[in-house]
């Protein structure tokens, strides 16, 4: 006989509750003919040999994984033969006779597509069975607990129990009865759901698609509630919040969805930060599950560790404590640029254009040529900054380094001295050189140690290569000045962590919004960026293997965090330029010769370029830091390593294609330079190479030795160059001897806080030397509890 009714069970080791549930369906459809469907997601308490053993009358599904209730609902729908579908949770006891009277109500409702049953608990008392669809006022209401309760009305979000049949905007999918054309017409469950939600959809169509939705209290079930989820209370909540959102991006639009996503994810935070703090630790492991802070945590316990955070401060205070060069074209269009928008409101840079010679022209009107990226990001700060400090400051300061023999003896006997304009422009330079790049080129330092302490734990070269690139490679010289080079350096180093983090499986995929940003963000601040970023792109997006689907989705997220960063730059470009795709570069007024070489003065790489900027004296990036040389090395132990093979293609990617651009540049030597400025981007990446080949190297003392020599020689030179005289060398073919060594011997040192404090020449160092050795005192004795152990890398000694 044709069933009338298809009950279908979805279980996932919840085989007991099943048993019984199984025990109470004859009473419950008495006098209705049925048949019984158990979808089990992957169970591993016997229920499947349980069942055919117990119940041989049941169909059985058996799923390899665990689908999500939806789509297991819907496997059985597929093949059962019912009139009617029966959605029944294990957790329910069908009372006597209540699942006809649910078959007989719709029997005799021809307009009610979908009916749900009375919920009770299991002491007799009503349950939450039909509610009103979502909408965004009552859920954000909904997630202030109860003050949001209280404000809504004590049965809200479900309704009073009633005594007869009534129209609901939907049911419970504990216990409910859907016709089988029902869902000819409007398709199964969303599978989107995994979870919590689908029942909500399912009913929202059939109101779409002209059915009605009825609750019918004389079908009485009890509900133990929730028996499978309440084991994973946080995976409930994020579940919960999940199917809740999609409901509201179906219904209401994305921008609600959005919206209610941002206040989830911000009161489950502060949820998190309140339960921390009174100490109520699964209460606060619940919420962070919620949000996927367990994730996230063990991603910054990897990177922001204690010895990180030294390093950190190490290398910014480090940096910082030389100023800015003054004179510098580079910096002072950026700046410019700032001062014109804040100052001004507009993005000419006619009050200020004297102090550079990186300028545009157009319709007789300065601008700054450079990518406006950097600028845009310190409009804020100086915003902030300029009424209340900047302004203030500079004539009381102008007088006391009048006063100062020691600042005196730094500026240019054939200059102008020292004017309140100078010092206004300087002080703005300093704190927006500290803050915009200092602070962000320092966290490179976080990146590096992470990625290291991820592959080798405890393994001292967790600090010794952040510390190396902080300290002991061009980046220093860069690090404190208004460019875009370690800015976006810091940004790529950014983008790569959470990339990692997500492949990694820490982060969740939200996190592809705020790497699209960094990665449009450093584009725009630096064209030649594209080809790293690009690669830091693919490289997060995963493999096709995963399937098409999952690609779009990520890209597309991707997509939306890149949009605001290339809007900003589509804005500036178009309204100074007309066109959101020209650049500044076309209209510099004393670089055109030089820019309409080739393509934008790109000629293809030429061997006395890619020489210049590798070991030459002149700027040859290993001959100022040779333990860079390790890098390449350690590249190709990662490209053998199968976990960090597609770490080890970025970075070989990132560094060969930025010698690569920088080789073809007919600019390649960058003018004023402490090394190769233009590669300073790639940098970090070839450090963490040496990381990794820094282990299977020193595997005794003679490799330590070998390490040691190439670190003194590779922070000696970057010391000498980076602090030699008030601007960076030129032309000279050898530096180190033609300019930097006679500005030591001459006590010709850059201007630092040593300065302020009255002392000259090379004693105004002094201060910085005791911050290297408050620095090896942190540092030190962490490294003597440290176990010095041989870690093996494909290709490396062991």
């Amino acid at each position: 006989m044709t069933p009338l009714v298809s009950v279908i069970l979805v279980t996932y080791n919840t085989r007991d509750l099943l048993a019984r549930c199984l025990e109470s369906l004859p009473a419950a459809l008495e006098g209705i003919p049925y048949e019984v469907w158990v979808v089990d997601n992957a169970s591993t308490d016997d229920t499947i040999p349980w069942l055919r053993a117990q119940h041989p009358e049941v169909h059985v599904l058996a799923n390899p994984t665990n689908r999500g209730f939806a789509a297991a609902n819907n496997q059985a729908m597929a093949q059962a033969r019912g009139r009617y579908f029966l959605l029944l949770n294990t957790d329910t006891l069908p009372q006597p006779g209540s699942l006809a009277a649910l078959v007989d109500y719709l029997e005799h409702h021809p307009e009610v597509g979908i009916a749900g049953s009375s919920l009770l608990n299991p002491d007799g008392t009503p349950q939450g069975c039909a509610a009103d669809f979502p909408t965004l006022g009552t859920e954000l209401l909904l997630l202030l607990g109860p003050i949001g309760h209280r404000l809504l009305g004590s049965h809200f979000p479900f309704h009073p129990p009633a005594e007869a049949p009534r129209r609901v905007d939907w049911v419970s999918g504990a216990c409910l009865l859907i016709r089988r054309e029902v869902v000819e017409a409007i398709g199964g469950l969303d599978e989107g759901y995994f979870v919590y939600g689908e029942e909500v959809d399912w009913c929202w169509r059939a109101w779409q698609a002209g059915w009605e939705v009825a609750v019918v209290p004389q079908a009485r079930v009890i509900h133990l509630g929730s028996a499978t989820a309440r084991r994973m209370d946080g995976l409930r909540r994020r579940w919960l919040y999940a199917g809740k959102a999609r409901f509201l991006r179906k219904a209401r639009g994305p921008l609600t969805a959005s919206v209610y996503r941002a206040a989830v994810w911000g009161t489950t935070l502060l949820k998190w930060i309140g339960m921390r703090l009174i100490g109520r630790r699964e209460q606060a492991a619940a919420y962070g599950t919620a949000i996927g802070l367990e994730g996230w945590q063990r991603w910054a316990q990897i990177f922001f560790t204690p010895i990180a955070w030294t390093l950190f401060l190490l290398i910014f205070l480090s940096t910082v404590y030389v100023f800015p060069r003054w004179a510098d074209w580079n910096q002072n269009s950026r700046l410019d640029l700032v001062l014109a928008l804040v100052e001004q409101g507009t993005f000419r840079i006619d009050a200020f254009v004297e102090n550079t010679g990186d300028y545009a022209m157009v319709g007789g009107h300065y601008y700054s040529d450079k990518a406006p990226g950097l600028a845009f990001a310190a409009v804020p700060l100086y915003a902030l900054l300029h009424p209340i400090l900047v302004a203030p400051l500079a004539e009381p300061l102008s007088r006391v380094l009048e006063r100062s023999p020691a600042f005196r003896a730094t500026l240019n006997p054939a200059g102008t001295g020292v004017s309140p304009w100078k010092v206004r422009f300087a002080i703005a330079q300093v704190i927006l050189s500290a803050v915009v790049v200092a602070l962000p080129s320092a966290a490179i330092a976080f990146g590096l140690h992470g990625f290291l302490h991820a592959r080798f734990g405890d393994h001292p070269v967790t600090w010794i290569i952040p510390l190396a690139y902080g300290l002991a490679t061009p980046a220093f010289a860069y690090a404190n000045l208004f460019v875009a080079h370690q800015f976006v350096a810091a940004l790529l180093m950014t983008a790569f962590a959470l990339a990692w983090g997500i492949r990694r499986g820490f982060l969740g995929e939200g996190w592809m919004v705020p790497m699209g940003f960094l990665l449009a963000y450093a584009f725009i601040s630096e064209y030649p960026t594209i080809l790293i970023g690009g690669a830091i792109a693919v490289y997060g997006l995963g493999g096709w293997r995963e399937g098409i689907s999952p690609l779009a989705r990520r890209a597309l997220k991707m997509g939306a965090g890149g949009i605001p960063p290339l809007l900003l730059a589509a804005w500036h470009n178009t309204v100074v330029f007309g066109s959101p795709f020209e650049l500044g570069y076309a209209y510099s007024t004393l670089w055109q010769e030089v820019h309409r070489q080739g393509f934008f003065s790109l000629r293809g790489p030429s061997s006395e370029a890619l020489w210049g900027i590798t070991f030459s004296p002149y700027r040859g990036l290993f001959f100022r830091s040779p333990f860079l040389l390790l890098g390449l090395i350690g590249l190709w132990w990662m490209l053998q390593d199968p976990e960090w093979r597609a770490e080890g293609r970025l970075g070989a990617w990132a560094a060969l294609s930025f010698m690569a651009f920088n080789a073809s540049s007919a600019m390649w030597d960058g003018g004023f330079a402490v090394g190769p400025r233009y590669l300073l981007p790639m940098v970090p990446f070839l450090a963490l190479g040496a990381g990794f080949a820094i282990p299977a190297l020193a595997w005794h003392r003679m490799g330590w030795g070998g390490i040691g020599l190439l670190w003194l020689w590779s922070l000696g030179m970057v010391m000498l160059e980076s602090l030699a005289g008030q601007q960076f060398p030129q032309y000279q073919r050898f530096p180190l001897v033609e300019y930097v060594w006679p500005r030591w011997q001459a006590g010709d040192i850059a201007r630092n806080w040593g300065v302020l404090l009255g002392l000259r020449g090379i004693p105004s160092l002094l201060p910085l030397m005791a911050l290297w050795g408050w620095g090896l005192w942190r540092l030190l004795p962490r490294a003597e509890r440290w176990r010095i152990a041989v870690h093996r890398i494909p290709g490396g000694n062991g």
